[in-house]
């Protein structure tokens, strides 16, 4: 022990005395630690931090798995009820679907997020509310108990913190609810406290109130929480059970390579993004390799100049192992620099890469530095010590003591296997800086392709605004149209708007709603499931959607004249290939017939995915009982589109927000309204998952392409100043400055394409991880590889360039006299 900390001392010195290079090593490896750090703290946060549950493991969700692809599998109330036979592994089993309420708060309404849910759902996640009681069986009977469990900022800010709110009488959707429980101030469902874009409920409910219900009694996800010693060979055999019980009563439903199975309820929460983080540590993990290879190659490059000093430590009796620790002692002394500062520029950064993490993260309020970070940071610093310390360590005591001892201190003896494995160091670097800057290529492709896609739509210059229209005074359809109605025209009036509309269930480029058609004197007798929105005649003029055929809705489209519906193109191909759709009829919802009046372009609910068939109704002839049973799920929105200023420009139409509140106000002050948006941040949202896979690879890449041109840029000015003598003896032999650069480029050029090689086969081989991110391009598109190789290329020559252009300035006669 006490060697070794003489080793440790010996090391600050020897780190003291060359601050150049100590600064360089420290500070590179900072960049690669604390990058990889800030990135391992989100990928921490979202998919491993153990759920704030008691024994989060024992908690599961209910899944499936179709065509290799897994995703939470929504039961029916008869399914759910049906799972209940079949609850030996469970301790408890809970439904829970998500409805939306609007409070009565004196004389106006806020909009509130409610979770409807089975009796044990809280002790599924073992959680009690802090005041009141949990759910009984009693309340989750029948049609269920009009009683609610308030989160505990419900019960702060709309129940007024009362010290004894248990009893107290709240209007959900114009129906009066006892308050029973609140729950704790730290509690969510998906375990991220204090998320304002979490979703998070704002009160619960019992599940049977909805349970038989159309939609929210179709859509009910389903957790459980096992019993204690429950093996995964036990749960495997119940979900046999299961699939065969739900294959033989909807065999349409459940075909043959349909299973079913109860996974991790932590793993199933990010499900959808577990893949683009994973991307993104390995990403960053490369270039820590990087930063690596380029520490390693200053150590050889220093180690060498202390050849004459490791051959008097040899001469006297130190052995080898000795000399190896002791270079390793250095090594990690950087590194833990590296880590240290790399924790610091990981806290820096972490507010500025969550601002470029999508809105919709899943539980980013628990992406934060704690001491799994500092844990992290430390290991990988003693790793990365480890690793490009261990083969300059190795290799210094490889000296010719003879030759090393007639050295002048501070010359460099450049072993042969030195040198060559610095060339190999300085390959590796290149090709996975290939790697890296292929896949940023590829994102960035893609996310080119996808603005430039037409969303079937013009979002330039529109804005949308949610409004909530359950549990207030109107009661039929013929209520809702005069709202309608009256705020549309109130709108129109307006200065600066041009045109505006009301969309019921959902906007586009978002999830929206569906219903069952079955066309009406066809062969074809089944019901399809299609794409379904309610709408008002201003609709499609306020979004830009065109006609493609037939009519818009307009004023007459009312509830007592004939039912008619309007279609998009692709409805109109699938359903009608050979004929025009125009004056079809189909059966919407089990409602009679309607008649196609008009076909409408496609307009995309994913970017990247064609539109689905979609019919649109007239919001006037709606069934009152579909348009609440959708606002469940989906607001109302207002879409207005802003007129263009005189000048000919466009004008910000979130300036209109206000205008459009007062119309509000105007027309109905109880209506509560939400979010405000233009549409061009519609379209944007729906892109921020691949733009920020986008950015950071790309950021990536350009950082690893920084530190290889840097590492190249070295072992090139090593070698010339290695070959100095040998430069001069050629230029005194006739060699021109020209032909002196021409080697030293063509040397370069000769590491640089095996770097090349290796990388654009690796990359082959890696980026068809991205295959399912990509959009437009596949992930072996040739055009990207040979931009990609180019770019590598002339940027590595030009990194080249400047030891090259100083090797053709060599004095011969200087050089000769170079020992």
């Amino acid at each position: 022990m006490k060697s070794f900390w003489q080793d440790i001392r010996f090391g600050l010195r020897v780190l003291a005395k060359s601050p150049g290079f100590t600064a360089t090593a420290v500070l590179t490896l900072a960049l690669g630690i604390g990058a990889n750090t800030a990135v391992f703290t989100v990928v921490y946060g979202v998919l491993l931090r153990p759920l704030p549950f008691p024994q989060p493991d024992r908690i599961v969700q209910l899944a499936e798995t179709y065509k290799d692809q897994t995703g939470t599998l929504s039961v029916t109330s008869a399914q759910l009820h049906r799972l209940g036979s079949y609850s030996s592994p469970f301790q408890y089993i809970a439904g829970l679907t998500m409805v939306g309420y609007n409070l009565a708060v004196g004389n106006n309404a806020v909009h509130l997020r409610g979770m409807p849910v089975g009796a044990d759902f809280f002790r599924v996640l073992g959680v009690a509310p802090e005041i009141g009681r949990d759910f009984a069986v009693e309340d989750d009977a029948g049609e269920g108990q009009h009683v609610a469990i308030v989160t505990y900022n419900l019960w702060q800010h709309y129940l007024a913190a009362d010290p004894n709110p248990i009893g107290k009488q709240i209007l959900l959707n114009g129906g009066s609810f006892t308050v029973i429980g609140v729950m704790p101030r730290t509690f969510t469902p998906m375990g991220e406290p204090g998320a304002t874009d979490s979703g998070a409920p704002d009160l619960y409910t019992p599940l049977a109130l909805v349970a038989k219900t159309i939609g929210s009694g179709e859509n009910i996800d389903v957790l459980a929480r096992l019993r204690p010693g429950t093996t995964r060979a036990e749960l495997a055999a119940n979900n046999a059970l299961i699939v065969q019980d739900f294959r033989r009563e909807s065999p349409e439903d459940f075909p043959e390579g349909r299973w079913v199975d109860f996974l991790p309820y932590q793993r199933m929460i990010g499900m959808d993004v577990r893949v683009y983080l994973y991307v993104l540590l390995g990403a960053i993990g490369f270039v820590l390799l990087i930063a690596c290879a380029n520490v390693a190659n200053l150590l050889l490059a220093r180690d060498g100049l202390r050849g004459r000093e490791i051959a008097v430590r040899i001469s006297l009796g130190a052995s080898p192992h000795r000399i190896i620790r002791l270079l390793l002692v250095e090594s990690m002394l950087v590194a833990v620099a590296g880590g240290a500062l790399g924790l610091l520029i990981a806290s820096l950064g972490m507010n500025s890469l969550l601002a470029l993490a999508p809105v919709d993260l899943p539980r980013a309020a628990d992406i934060h530095l704690d001491a799994m970070a500092f844990a992290f940071a430390f290991l990988v610093a003693l790793l990365t010590g480890a690793l490009f310390g261990t083969a300059p360590a190795l290799d210094a005591t490889r000296v010719n003591l003879t030759d090393s001892l007639k050295e002048g201190v501070g010359r460099s003896s450049a072993s042969p296997i030195r040198t060559r494995l610095r060339k190999i160091l300085v390959v590796g670097e290149f090709a996975v800086s290939l790697v890296l800057l292929t896949g940023a290529g590829l994102m960035i492709a893609t996310f080119s392709r996808l603005l430039h896609t037409d969303p079937g739509f013009n979002p330039h210059p529109v804005m949308s605004m949610q409004f909530w229209m359950v549990g207030s005074r109107y009661n039929s359809t013929a209520q809702v149209e005069n709202f309608n109605r009256a705020l549309s025209a109130r709108l129109e009036s307006t200065p600066g708007v041009e045109a505006a509309g009301v969309v019921s269930a959902g906007l586009p480029l978002e999830r929206g709603g569906n219903n069952g058609i079955k066309l009406i004197g066809s062969s074809d007798t089944e019901w399809h499931s299609v794409d379904y929105r309610e709408i008002t005649p201003g609709y499609f003029r306020a979004l830009g959607i065109a006609m493609r055929d037939g009519r818009d809705f307009n004023d007459a489209d009312t509830g007592t004249n004939a039912r008619v519906t309007i279609v998009n193109e692709s409805f109109a191909h699938q359903f009608f290939p050979q004929k025009s759709a125009i004056g079809e009829h189909i059966a919407l919802g089990g409602k009679d017939s309607a008649e196609i009046v008009g076909v409408v372009r496609d307009v995309k609910s994913y970017l990247d995915q064609p539109a689905p068939p979609t019919t649109f109704i007239p919001a006037a002839q709606a069934s009152f009982r579909t348009s609440q049973l959708f606002e469940g799920w989906f607001p109302r929105t207002v879409v207005v589109r802003v007129s263009t200023s005189a000048a000919g420009k466009a004008v910000d139409p979130l300036n209109l927000a206000r205008a459009v509140r007062e119309a509000f106000a105007e027309v109905d002050p109880l209506i509560p309204t939400g979010s405000t948006r233009s549409m061009e941040q519609v379209l944007s949202r729906s892109l921020a998952l691949r733009n920020f896979m986008r950015m950071l690879l790309t950021a990536f890449a350009i950082l690893a392409l920084l530190l290889a041109a840097i590492g190249i840029y070295g072992v090139i000015s090593y070698a010339v100043s290695q070959r100095t003598r040998e430069i001069g003896v050629r230029m005194a032999l006739g060699a021109t400055p020209a032909g002196m650069l021409s080697l030293i480029l063509a040397e370069s050029l000769r590491l640089i394409l095996f770097g090349v090689v290796i990388g654009v086969a690796a990359a082959f081989g890696l980026t068809r991880m991205l295959a399912n991110m990509l959009y437009g391009v596949t992930s072996t598109d040739p055009l990207i590889f040979v931009s990609v190789t180019t770019l590598l290329i002339v940027i590595a020559l030009a990194a080249c360039l400047i030891p090259a252009r100083r090797a053709m300035r060599i004095d011969p006669m200087a050089a000769l006299r170079h020992e």
